[in-house]
């Protein structure tokens, strides 16, 4: 008989790892410092420091215009929606892997300082780096460098898909997201990740493994889009982790070329898989009394009627003006459950009916 396997050498738990591990231990009783919000949208707390805050959309939604408002109001209190919750100005520190050096130095120049209301920018207050031009081992060296000697209350990562090769690279993605997470807390400042979402309209997520594993990890999600007229903007906070801004902020790019709050925009809404939805608005009893009545009168006290029929009556005898009226007052009919449209399963005639009753066949 074979002799039995030799069991495995167990694993030495150290004093330095017992260490480590109730280094991380939680309790009710431990005093830890509050969580410290950096600015407020519609006066809601939002960018914390020490967690990653996401930035997503689509191309050309508006990402990086919102990011200029968030720049400048590191300079000027209250901008647009934003308003900084410091009473001194906060340190920024921007690093742009995506445009060129002259588009960086353009927004500078003629966004975000407009925007602040200065006429230069203070260089031991905002600091911007264009590193489109550097592979991505050294730019990630280069972001680690930077937050580590600037020590920035907010860095804005424009974009963090590049601080990788692959963004469909799970374990890449993991390290990369790791080590912000580490230096957000280290550095206590607020790191904000710019991402592109996937392309297809319907498809709302971050693309790729560095897009799921961000979502999982940042504290909060801001999304860009551009609207149904190509002029208006709005920025979403769709995830919180803490008090969500149920309110979303709009604005326009007026001739200067800025971007300037606008009223709400009246869009579409779109469901959880981002498929546009209805736009009806519930009618109030008032409104559903008035149709009742109208119906009730034209199917002269039957509860079914031809389709033409009811039209003639309605025509005729009770009140309503003309075809397209009539039409109208039908479809807000069958939305409030007043009436409902059959089809003759013989004939194929349309039939219309009071709710509650049988058709006649």
């Amino acid at each position: 008989m074979g002799q039995a396997a030799t069991p495995s050498a167990k694993k030495i738990i150290s004093m330095q790892d017992l260490d480590e591990l109730q280094s991380g231990r939680i309790t009710p009783e431990m005093e830890l410092p509050p969580m410290q919000p950096l600015f407020s949208i519609h006066g809601v707390p939002c960018f914390y420091r020490g967690e990653l805050t996401a930035d997503c959309g689509k191309a050309k939604s508006g990402k990086t215009t919102f990011l200029s408002i968030l720049m400048a109001a590191t300079i000027k209190r209250q901008t647009l929606a934003l308003e900084r919750l410091t009473d001194e100005p906060l340190k920024v520190l921007w690093i742009d892997t995506e445009q060129s050096q002259q588009s960086t130095q353009e927004i500078l120049k003629e966004r975000i300082m407009p925007l602040a209301g200065v006429d230069k920018l203070d260089d031991t207050q905002f600091f911007a780096f264009n590193l489109r031009g550097v592979g991505f081992e050294k730019r990630g060296r280069m972001v680690d460098v930077a937050i580590r000697s600037i020590k920035p209350d907010i860095c804005i990562i424009d974009g963090v898909k590049d601080l990788m090769t692959d963004i469909n690279d799970a374990v890449q993605a993991t390290l990369i997201m790791e080590k912000l997470m580490e230096l957000a807390k280290e550095m206590n400042c607020c790191i904000v990740c710019v991402l592109h979402q996937n392309k297809s309209e319907q498809d709302r997520n971050m693309r790729g493994s560095i897009g799921t594993e961000l979502t999982n990890k940042a504290f909060e999600v801001f999304q860009c889009s551009i609207l149904g007229d190509d002029e208006t903007f709005k920025v979403e906070q769709t995830y919180s982790r803490k008090r969500k801004i149920k309110q979303n902020f709009y604005y326009t790019i007026n001739k200067d070329g800025l971007p300037e709050a606008c009223a709400n925009y009246h869009e579409q809404p779109r469901d959880a898989q981002g498929r546009f939805m209805s736009m009806k608005q519930d009618m109030s009893a008032d409104e559903v009394d008035k149709l009742l009545k109208v119906f009730v009168d034209a199917f002269e006290g039957r509860s079914q009627r031809r389709f033409n029929e009811l039209m003639a009556v309605a025509l005729k005898k009770c009140g309503v003006a003309d075809a397209a009226t009539y039409y109208a007052y039908l479809a807000k009919a069958e939305d409030a459950g007043v009436v409902r449209k059959m089809e003759h399963p013989e004939t194929g005639e349309t039939w219309v009916e009071l709710l509650d009753n049988t058709l006649p066949f």
